[in-house]
C-alpha cells in the first residue's frame, strides 16, 4: 500500500486526480495539504511514500524537494500542458524528474506507483539547506556527549532600536568563530530573511511548529536554511496574524531542542507582558523565548526617546523575569547627541542594574552596505560597527575571543531524552 500526499494549490486537475488515486488499488490518499508548510509537516510524520504536487505551488523549490526526500517521500509534479517544457526544466533543476501533464492525470496512479517502487536516493544537500551531518566512521566518532549550546534572546522596546540588526550580527559573529549557530526569527513582524537575503516563501518557524510532538532536532533541522558554513536561519512568520498557527509553548520546545547541539540566537518582537498575562496576540512568542533564555540582550536607541523607552522596558523586564542575566546594548551611539559613553552609562545604571553595558556606533553606511549585500553588519570588515559587535560577542562568549579556526561543520543533532535539560 502506497500512502500519498496531495498539494494541488487549488488547481483544476485536483478533483479528477483524487478520484483516480482513490479508485486505484494499492494507493491511499493520506492527506490533501493546504500549502508547502503543511506538506513538509505531513512528510515529517514518516507515513507518506509519494507527494503529488502542483508544479506552480508557492514555495516548491529544491530545498522543499530535498526535505521531502530526506523523509523518504518521492515527488510527482502535475504540470500545465501548455507550459510543460518550461515547467519540466524548472522542476528538473529543483530535483523533480517525475511529471504528468494536467491533461493526462489518468496516468497519475501508474507514475506514482512506479516512483514509489523505485529506489529513491537522496542527493547531497544543496546550498541553502541545512542537513544533518552524516554519521562518521567509528574510529573518528566523538565518544563524549554533545556539547550543548546557549540560548541568547535579543529583545528591545518599541521604536525600531535595532533588534534584528543586532541579532543577525551576534549570530553571524558566533558562526564566524566556528560556533554552530541557529538564528530564529520570532518577531511577528519578521524581517531576518530580508536582512540576509533568504527567500522565505515557506516559513521555517511554521514548518518547525508543525513537527509532531515531541519535537526532534533532526526534523527541526530540515526547516532551517543554511546561510553560511556554521550559520542557519529559521525564518519567521509571513504575516503577524499567522501567529495563531503557533501552538502554545511550541517556540520554547523548538529552541530548547535545538540548543542541545548549537547556539541559538532568537530575534523577538517588542511586545512584552507579564508571565501570568494572557498570551494571545503578538507577545506570545516573545514570552516563550524569554522563558528559555540563558541570557537576554536588550537593545535600546541612544537618543532621549530611545533611552526613555529602554528605561521602561528594563524595569518591566526585571519585574517580569527576575534574575535572568541582562546585557544592555545602546545602539546608534553618536557624538552629535552631546553625550559621552559614561554619561549614557550613568543614565542606564540609574534606572536598572544590568550585568554589562555595550555600545554600538551609529554607522549608517555600514548598515546600508550590509542590507544591500544581504549580509550582517558583523561582516563589514573595518567598520566601527563590526568592531562593536565583536566586543559584544566577546562578552557573550569569552571562550571564543581568540578562536580563528573553523569548525568541521554542523554537529550531529541528537534527540534529548525525557527529563533532561541543556546541561552537559
Amino acid at each position: 500500500m502506497r500512502c500519498v500526499l496531495v498539494l494541488a494549490s487549488g488547481a483544476a486537475w485536483e478533483s479528477e486526480a483524487l478520484d483516480r488515486l482513490r479508485e486505484s488499488a494499492g494507493i491511499v490518499v493520506l492527506k490533501r495539504c493546504v500549502d508547502v508548510d503543511d506538506l513538509l509537516a505531513s512528510a515529517a510524520t514518516q507515513q507518506a511514500d509519494v507527494a503529488v504536487v502542483s508544479s506552480d505551488a508557492p514555495g516548491l523549490d529544491g530545498s522543499t524537494v530535498q526535505t521531502l526526500r530526506r523523509h523518504g517521500v518521492g515527488v510527482v509534479a502535475v504540470t500545465g500542458a501548455h507550459l510543460r517544457e518550461d515547467a519540466e526544466s524548472r522542476l528538473a533543476r529543483a530535483g523533480i524528474l517525475a511529471t504528468v501533464p494536467d491533461t493526462e492525470v489518468t496516468s497519475l496512479p501508474a507514475t506514482l506507483l512506479a516512483l514509489a517502487d523505485a529506489q529513491v536516493t537522496v542527493p547531497a544537500p544543496r546550498a541553502g539547506t541545512l542537513a544533518t551531518v552524516p554519521e562518521q566512521p567509528d574510529a573518528e566518532a566523538p565518544t563524549g556527549p554533545v556539547q550543548p549550546g546557549r540560548v541568547i534572546v535579543v529583545w528591545g522596546p518599541v521604536g525600531a532600536p535595532g533588534r534584528t540588526t543586532t541579532a543577525t550580527a551576534i549570530a553571524s559573529e558566533l558562526a564566524a568563530r566556528g560556533r554552530a549557530t541557529l538564528l530564529v526569527d520570532a518577531d511577528p513582524h519578521a524581517s531576518v530573511a530580508q536582512h540576509l537575503g533568504v527567500q522565505d516563501q515557506v516559513s521555517g518557524l511554521l514548518s518547525a511548529a508543525r513537527t509532531p510532538s515531541p519535537v526532534q532536532a533532526e526534523r527541526l533541522a530540515s526547516a532551517a536554511r543554511a546561510v553560511g558554513d556554521h550559520l542557519a536561519v529559521l525564518t519567521g512568520l509571513p504575516r503577524p496574524e499567522r501567529q495563531v498557527e503557533m501552538r502554545d509553548g511550541v517556540l520554547g520546545e523548538i529552541v530548547t531542542e535545538l540548543a542541545l547541539t548549537c547556539d541559538v540566537v532568537v530575534d523577538t518582537g517588542s511586545e512584552l507582558l507579564g508571565p501570568h498575562a494572557l498570551r494571545d496576540g503578538a507577545a506570545g512568542m516573545t514570552l516563550e523565548a524569554l522563558e528559555v533564555a540563558d541570557e537576554v540582550v536588550v537593545v535600546g536607541a541612544a537618543d532621549p526617546v530611545g533611552l526613555a523607552r529602554l528605561a521602561r522596558g528594563l524595569v518591566q523586564l526585571r519585574e517580569t523575569w527576575g534574575e535572568t542575566p541582562v546585557r544592555v546594548v545602546v545602539n546608534r551611539m553618536r557624538s552629535s547627541l552631546g553625550w559621552s559613553r559614561s554619561d549614557v552609562a550613568s543614565m542606564v545604571e540609574g534606572f536598572a542594574s544590568v550585568s554589562s553595558l555595550h555600545f554600538l556606533p551609529d554607522d549608517r553606511a555600514a548598515v546600508d552596505r550590509a542590507l544591500v549585500a544581504a549580509r550582517s553588519v558583523a561582516q563589514e570588515e573595518g567598520s566601527a560597527l563590526a568592531g562593536g559587535v565583536r566586543e559584544l560577542v566577546d562578552a557573550l562568549h569569552p571562550e571564543t575571543c581568540r578562536v580563528t579556526t573553523k569548525a568541521a561543520g554542523w554537529p550531529r543533532f541528537r534527540r534529548r531524552t525525557a527529563g533532561t535539560t541543556r546541561q552537559p
